[in-house]
């Protein structure tokens, strides 16, 4: 294996480590999508996503 090749292996191979232990099932409305890039290459290694809960909206309620 060349040293470019070595490389990819071990950058692969992080971004699955990354997103693995981020990821989060799909059942929230809001989600945001965590992708993880090459820098040398721009190229995307790995995608999951993460759900998040926004505060909800303050209502103004007369009496």
């Amino acid at each position: 294996m060349n040293a470019e090749a070595v490389r990819l292996t071990a950058a692969q191979a992080k971004a699955d480590a990354v997103i693995a232990s981020v990821r989060e099932p799909h059942d929230s409305v809001r989600l945001l999508r965590v992708t993880v890039t090459d820098a040398e290459t721009n190229e995307v290694l790995a995608l999951g996503f993460v759900s998040y809960d926004a505060p909800p909206a303050l209502r103004l309620v007369e009496s």
